[in-house]
Protein backbone atom coordinates (compact mmCIF):
# COMPACT_ATOMS: atom_id res chain seq x y z
CA UNK A 1 0.00 0.00 0.00
CA UNK A 2 1.57 3.36 -1.31
CA UNK A 3 0.91 6.58 0.99
CA UNK A 4 0.88 9.32 -0.86
CA UNK A 5 1.34 13.07 0.52
CA UNK A 6 -2.34 13.60 1.31
CA UNK A 7 -1.23 10.07 3.71
CA UNK A 8 1.64 11.70 4.97
CA UNK A 9 -0.43 14.71 6.33
CA UNK A 10 -2.65 12.25 7.82
CA UNK A 11 -0.28 10.73 9.87
CA UNK A 12 1.41 13.84 11.07
CA UNK A 13 -2.06 15.06 12.29
CA UNK A 14 -2.72 11.42 14.38
CA UNK A 15 0.90 12.06 16.07
CA UNK A 16 0.31 15.69 16.67
CA UNK A 17 -3.38 15.51 17.77
CA UNK A 18 -2.68 12.62 20.08
CA UNK A 19 -0.83 14.15 22.93
CA UNK A 20 -2.84 17.08 21.97
CA UNK A 21 -5.78 15.48 23.03
CA UNK A 22 -3.82 14.48 26.22
CA UNK A 23 -3.26 18.08 26.77
CA UNK A 24 -7.01 19.23 26.12
CA UNK A 25 -8.24 16.45 28.97
CA UNK A 26 -5.71 18.06 31.41
CA UNK A 27 -6.61 21.64 30.69
CA UNK A 28 -10.61 20.16 30.63
CA UNK A 29 -9.72 18.82 34.03
CA UNK A 30 -8.68 22.41 35.56
CA UNK A 31 -11.22 24.73 33.60
CA UNK A 32 -14.24 21.73 33.97
CA UNK A 33 -16.12 19.49 31.02
CA UNK A 34 -18.75 22.62 30.50
CA UNK A 35 -19.71 22.33 27.14
CA UNK A 36 -20.41 26.02 27.24
CA UNK A 37 -16.80 26.85 28.33
CA UNK A 38 -15.50 25.19 25.04
CA UNK A 39 -12.45 23.61 26.80
CA UNK A 40 -13.95 20.24 25.90
CA UNK A 41 -14.43 21.05 22.22
CA UNK A 42 -10.61 21.48 22.60
CA UNK A 43 -10.93 17.21 23.53
CA UNK A 44 -13.79 16.89 20.60
CA UNK A 45 -11.53 18.22 17.91
CA UNK A 46 -8.95 16.24 18.56
CA UNK A 47 -10.91 13.20 18.55
CA UNK A 48 -12.12 13.76 15.47
CA UNK A 49 -8.69 14.99 13.53
CA UNK A 50 -7.02 11.19 14.93
CA UNK A 51 -10.36 9.39 13.73
CA UNK A 52 -9.91 11.44 10.30
CA UNK A 53 -6.65 10.67 10.18
CA UNK A 54 -6.47 6.96 10.33
CA UNK A 55 -10.19 6.84 7.73
CA UNK A 56 -7.82 8.84 5.28
CA UNK A 57 -5.01 6.29 5.29
CA UNK A 58 -7.48 3.70 5.07
CA UNK A 59 -8.89 4.72 1.75
CA UNK A 60 -5.68 3.63 0.39
CA UNK A 61 -6.32 0.00 1.11
CA UNK A 62 -9.94 0.40 0.74
CA UNK A 63 -11.96 2.52 -2.19
CA UNK A 64 -15.52 2.03 -0.56
CA UNK A 65 -17.67 4.73 -1.30
CA UNK A 66 -19.09 4.35 2.18
CA UNK A 67 -15.35 4.81 3.87
CA UNK A 68 -14.85 7.89 1.75
CA UNK A 69 -18.13 9.52 2.61
CA UNK A 70 -16.84 8.88 6.51
CA UNK A 71 -13.57 10.77 5.17
CA UNK A 72 -15.83 13.69 4.18
CA UNK A 73 -17.85 13.49 6.99
CA UNK A 74 -15.68 13.78 9.66
CA UNK A 75 -14.00 16.57 7.45
CA UNK A 76 -16.73 18.22 7.53
CA UNK A 77 -18.14 18.04 11.13
CA UNK A 78 -14.34 18.91 12.57
CA UNK A 79 -15.13 22.39 11.83
CA UNK A 80 -18.27 22.99 14.29
CA UNK A 81 -15.92 22.00 17.55
CA UNK A 82 -13.53 24.67 16.08
CA UNK A 83 -16.67 27.48 16.28
CA UNK A 84 -17.84 26.33 19.85
CA UNK A 85 -14.44 26.12 21.36
CA UNK A 86 -14.13 30.18 20.22
CA UNK A 87 -17.88 30.54 21.41
CA UNK A 88 -16.89 29.25 24.87
CA UNK A 89 -13.55 31.70 24.72
CA UNK A 90 -15.77 34.30 23.94
CA UNK A 91 -18.55 33.69 26.51
CA UNK A 92 -15.59 33.59 29.42
CA UNK A 93 -14.71 37.03 27.85
CA UNK A 94 -17.88 38.61 27.68
CA UNK A 95 -19.27 37.37 31.08
CA UNK A 96 -16.32 39.28 33.18
CA UNK A 97 -17.68 42.40 30.91
CA UNK A 98 -21.11 41.83 32.55
CA UNK A 99 -20.18 41.61 35.59
CA UNK A 100 -18.56 44.72 35.65
CA UNK A 101 -22.25 46.10 34.86
CA UNK A 102 -21.65 46.47 31.16
CA UNK A 103 -23.64 43.93 29.78
CA UNK A 104 -23.13 43.70 25.65
CA UNK A 105 -24.84 40.21 24.87
CA UNK A 106 -27.39 37.71 26.37
CA UNK A 107 -27.92 34.15 26.93
CA UNK A 108 -30.33 33.95 24.21
CA UNK A 109 -27.77 35.32 21.54
CA UNK A 110 -25.03 33.30 22.43
CA UNK A 111 -27.39 30.16 22.46
CA UNK A 112 -28.36 31.53 18.66
CA UNK A 113 -25.08 31.44 17.52
CA UNK A 114 -24.37 27.88 19.37
CA UNK A 115 -27.86 26.41 17.41
CA UNK A 116 -26.74 27.76 14.35
CA UNK A 117 -23.39 25.74 14.64
CA UNK A 118 -25.50 22.66 15.90
CA UNK A 119 -27.55 22.74 12.76
CA UNK A 120 -24.82 22.96 10.53
CA UNK A 121 -23.30 20.05 12.46
CA UNK A 122 -26.30 18.12 11.55
CA UNK A 123 -26.44 19.27 7.77
CA UNK A 124 -22.70 18.08 7.19
CA UNK A 125 -23.32 14.83 8.14
CA UNK A 126 -26.28 14.47 6.63
CA UNK A 127 -24.96 15.93 3.42
CA UNK A 128 -21.90 13.60 3.43
CA UNK A 129 -24.05 10.57 4.02
CA UNK A 130 -26.12 11.89 1.08
CA UNK A 131 -23.38 12.45 -1.07
CA UNK A 132 -22.42 10.14 -3.87
CA UNK A 133 -19.42 8.77 -5.49
CA UNK A 134 -18.43 8.11 -8.90
CA UNK A 135 -17.11 5.38 -11.07
CA UNK A 136 -13.89 7.77 -11.53
CA UNK A 137 -13.39 8.18 -7.78
CA UNK A 138 -15.10 11.67 -7.73
CA UNK A 139 -17.32 12.64 -5.16
CA UNK A 140 -20.66 14.54 -6.28
CA UNK A 141 -21.28 17.22 -2.89
CA UNK A 142 -24.66 17.35 -1.68
CA UNK A 143 -26.34 20.80 -1.52
CA UNK A 144 -26.63 20.14 2.34
CA UNK A 145 -23.15 20.14 3.22
CA UNK A 146 -23.21 23.46 1.11
CA UNK A 147 -26.03 24.48 3.37
CA UNK A 148 -24.01 23.59 6.79
CA UNK A 149 -21.15 25.41 5.59
CA UNK A 150 -22.92 28.18 5.29
CA UNK A 151 -24.39 28.02 8.25
CA UNK A 152 -20.92 27.86 9.95
CA UNK A 153 -20.17 31.08 8.51
CA UNK A 154 -23.12 32.76 9.87
CA UNK A 155 -22.21 31.68 12.27
CA UNK A 156 -18.72 33.26 12.52
CA UNK A 157 -19.71 36.37 11.64
CA UNK A 158 -22.01 36.63 14.64
CA UNK A 159 -19.05 35.65 16.94
CA UNK A 160 -16.74 38.15 14.76
CA UNK A 161 -19.29 40.59 15.91
CA UNK A 162 -19.45 39.75 19.52
CA UNK A 163 -15.67 40.02 19.85
CA UNK A 164 -15.33 43.60 17.90
CA UNK A 165 -18.22 45.22 20.07
CA UNK A 166 -17.11 43.58 23.47
CA UNK A 167 -13.15 44.15 23.00
CA UNK A 168 -13.98 48.11 23.66
CA UNK A 169 -14.59 47.11 27.45
CA UNK A 170 -11.21 44.59 27.60
CA UNK A 171 -10.28 47.38 29.97
CA UNK A 172 -12.83 46.60 32.69
CA UNK A 173 -11.85 42.85 33.07
CA UNK A 174 -9.16 41.31 35.36
CA UNK A 175 -5.58 41.79 33.74
CA UNK A 176 -5.42 37.76 33.57
CA UNK A 177 -8.32 37.36 31.59
CA UNK A 178 -7.57 40.44 29.44
CA UNK A 179 -5.58 37.64 27.39
CA UNK A 180 -8.62 36.45 25.82
CA UNK A 181 -9.90 38.44 23.47
CA UNK A 182 -6.34 38.65 22.00
CA UNK A 183 -6.31 35.15 21.86
CA UNK A 184 -9.36 34.71 19.93
CA UNK A 185 -8.71 37.93 17.72
CA UNK A 186 -5.41 35.91 16.75
CA UNK A 187 -7.62 33.05 15.82
CA UNK A 188 -10.14 34.39 13.71
CA UNK A 189 -8.49 34.98 10.92
CA UNK A 190 -6.85 31.43 10.55
CA UNK A 191 -10.49 29.94 11.74
CA UNK A 192 -11.62 32.28 8.53
CA UNK A 193 -9.35 30.87 6.27
CA UNK A 194 -10.25 26.97 7.16
CA UNK A 195 -13.33 27.98 6.17
CA UNK A 196 -12.94 29.44 2.80
CA UNK A 197 -11.32 26.26 2.58
CA UNK A 198 -14.20 24.50 3.08
CA UNK A 199 -16.61 26.70 1.20
CA UNK A 200 -14.57 26.29 -1.98
CA UNK A 201 -14.27 22.54 -1.63
CA UNK A 202 -17.79 22.41 -1.70
CA UNK A 203 -19.06 25.16 -3.90
CA UNK A 204 -16.43 25.57 -6.45
CA UNK A 205 -14.62 22.00 -6.36
CA UNK A 206 -11.08 21.46 -8.80
CA UNK A 207 -7.84 19.71 -8.80
CA UNK A 208 -6.25 22.22 -6.31
CA UNK A 209 -9.66 22.49 -3.97
CA UNK A 210 -11.15 19.02 -3.25
CA UNK A 211 -11.82 17.06 -0.01
CA UNK A 212 -10.93 13.79 -0.89
CA UNK A 213 -7.86 14.38 -3.60
CA UNK A 214 -7.05 18.34 -3.46
CA UNK A 215 -4.15 20.25 -3.68
CA UNK A 216 -1.76 19.23 -0.58
CA UNK A 217 0.10 21.67 -0.13
CA UNK A 218 -3.00 24.11 -0.16
CA UNK A 219 -4.78 21.87 1.79
CA UNK A 220 -1.91 22.19 4.41
CA UNK A 221 -2.10 25.69 4.16
CA UNK A 222 -5.16 26.18 4.27
CA UNK A 223 -6.98 24.12 6.74
CA UNK A 224 -4.43 21.91 8.61
CA UNK A 225 -1.90 24.45 9.74
CA UNK A 226 -4.85 26.81 10.89
CA UNK A 227 -6.06 24.52 12.97
CA UNK A 228 -3.11 22.74 14.79
CA UNK A 229 -2.29 26.77 15.35
CA UNK A 230 -5.88 27.12 16.69
CA UNK A 231 -5.76 24.22 19.03
CA UNK A 232 -2.31 24.96 20.48
CA UNK A 233 -3.28 28.64 21.30
CA UNK A 234 -6.58 27.43 23.18
CA UNK A 235 -5.03 24.84 24.94
CA UNK A 236 -1.68 27.33 25.91
CA UNK A 237 -4.91 29.83 27.40
CA UNK A 238 -6.20 27.03 29.01
CA UNK A 239 -2.93 26.18 31.04
CA UNK A 240 -2.20 30.22 31.62
CA UNK A 241 -5.88 31.21 32.74
CA UNK A 242 -7.04 30.84 36.61
CA UNK A 243 -10.26 28.30 37.16
CA UNK A 244 -12.65 30.11 38.21
CA UNK A 245 -14.70 29.80 41.24
CA UNK A 246 -18.59 28.88 41.06
CA UNK A 247 -19.35 32.14 41.67
CA UNK A 248 -16.98 34.14 39.35
CA UNK A 249 -18.92 31.70 36.92
CA UNK A 250 -21.12 34.00 34.57
CA UNK A 251 -24.76 32.69 32.67
CA UNK A 252 -23.10 32.77 29.50
CA UNK A 253 -20.18 30.24 29.86
CA UNK A 254 -22.79 27.86 32.00
CA UNK A 255 -25.57 28.67 29.86
CA UNK A 256 -27.59 25.31 29.74
CA UNK A 257 -27.18 23.50 26.46
CA UNK A 258 -31.00 23.74 25.95
CA UNK A 259 -33.12 26.97 26.90
CA UNK A 260 -35.22 26.08 30.27
CA UNK A 261 -38.69 27.92 31.13
CA UNK A 262 -38.48 30.31 33.81
CA UNK A 263 -40.53 28.25 36.49
CA UNK A 264 -41.14 31.79 37.83
CA UNK A 265 -43.33 34.42 36.72
CA UNK A 266 -43.63 38.44 36.96
CA UNK A 267 -40.07 38.64 38.57
CA UNK A 268 -38.99 42.33 36.83
CA UNK A 269 -36.45 43.04 40.19
CA UNK A 270 -33.32 41.24 41.61
CA UNK A 271 -34.82 38.84 44.10
CA UNK A 272 -34.54 39.20 47.86
CA UNK A 273 -32.46 36.76 49.63
CA UNK A 274 -29.71 36.37 47.04
CA UNK A 275 -26.78 34.90 48.67
CA UNK A 276 -23.37 37.14 48.05
CA UNK A 277 -21.45 35.70 45.58
CA UNK A 278 -23.48 34.15 43.40
CA UNK A 279 -24.47 36.11 39.56
CA UNK A 280 -27.88 37.32 39.52
CA UNK A 281 -30.64 35.49 36.93
CA UNK A 282 -31.34 36.70 33.16
CA UNK A 283 -34.90 37.37 32.97
CA UNK A 284 -36.93 35.70 30.16
CA UNK A 285 -37.55 38.55 27.85
CA UNK A 286 -35.35 41.93 29.67
CA UNK A 287 -31.76 40.68 29.41
CA UNK A 288 -31.41 42.33 32.31
CA UNK A 289 -28.32 40.55 33.96
CA UNK A 290 -27.52 41.39 37.57
CA UNK A 291 -23.64 41.15 38.78
CA UNK A 292 -22.57 39.58 42.26
CA UNK A 293 -22.25 42.07 44.59
CA UNK A 294 -18.43 41.71 45.27
CA UNK A 295 -17.49 41.57 41.69
CA UNK A 296 -19.12 44.74 40.87
CA UNK A 297 -18.07 46.62 43.33
CA UNK A 298 -14.39 45.43 42.39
Amino acid sequence: MAIHARGVVSVIEVIVYIPALVAAFMVCSRHGFSRASGWVFTIVLCVVRVVGGICQLLTYSNHSSGLIQATIIIDSIGISPLLLATLGMLSRFVDWISARGHPTFTVKQFRLVQLLITIGLILSIAGGTSGSVSPDGSVKISSISKVGIILYIIAFAAMAFALVVSSGSRSSVPPQERRVPVVVAIAFPLILVRLVYSAICLFLPSHLFSIIDGSVPVFVCMAVLEEFAVVAMYLGLGFNLKKLDPSEQGELSTRPWKAKKNRKHGRSQRPDGQREGQHGEQWEGQGQYYPPAHVNGA
